[in-house]
């Protein structure tokens, strides 16, 4: 009994670390700034991508809350000026343009799928209709790759790659994201067996 518990154990542990291992970059994966990378651009960051492919990928950043609220930004605009949110930096590219992530029970209006029910909104037009809406973040800028610079970069180990998880897009306290995706993409497969080993000495 203990042996097969022990073997499941193992398996549900390895297929949780398996992505981070064998995944390739695609929308709705998690970039994950590994602890040596230096760019004060991406150092301690965790980058949704929304796109990846032949012309190149790029994504939002998701843990860089800059502390201006939406209502002192938006106060014009019907749908994010009574928000109570604040802004978050999206990236180094095309800062003046703003985008949303919205976590929605069906496609808001002016949206496209990210994964899940997680969507990405390009006008506030998105937020009209806020009944089916459950969260969303407003971001300013982008990060962007050109074709094949994200593949040398992960070649190079600047970054780690999970899957997304809408609870960690839209965390209330995202600057401790970094720090769990990090501990969770440098687990060793050896740990792994430890903790089985451990499981069948009991």
């Amino acid at each position: 009994m203990r042996t097969a518990r022990s073997a499941a154990l193992l398996l549900s542990l390895l297929l949780g670390l398996a992505p981070s291992i064998a995944a390739q970059p695609a929308a709705g994966r998690l970039l994950v700034a590994s602890r040596g990378l230096a760019d004060p651009n991406f150092e301690r960051s965790v980058i949704l991508l929304v796109q990846h492919g032949a012309e190149g990928s790029w994504g939002l950043v998701i843990n860089r809350p800059t502390g201006v609220p939406l209502a002192k930004l938006f106060a014009e605009e019907p749908g994010l000026g009574r928000q109570d949110g604040i802004l978050f930096a999206g990236g180094p590219v095309g800062a003046g343009r703003f985008l949303l992530l919205l976590r929605a029970r069906r496609p808001p209006e002016e949206s496209r799928p990210v994964f899940a029910d997680v969507y990405l909104g390009w006008t506030p037009a998105a937020l009209r209709d806020s009944r089916g809406i459950a969260e969303f973040r407003v971001y300013s800028g982008y990060a962007g790759w050109a074709p094949g610079q994200l593949d040398a970069e992960m070649a190079r180990g600047d970054w780690h790659l999970l899957p997304a998880e809408a609870a960690l897009v839209f965390e209330p306290h995202p600057e401790r994201v970094w720090e769990e995706l990090a501990r969770r993409a440098e687990t060793p497969v050896a740990d792994v067996g430890a903790s089985c080993a451990m499981e069948e000495s009991l």
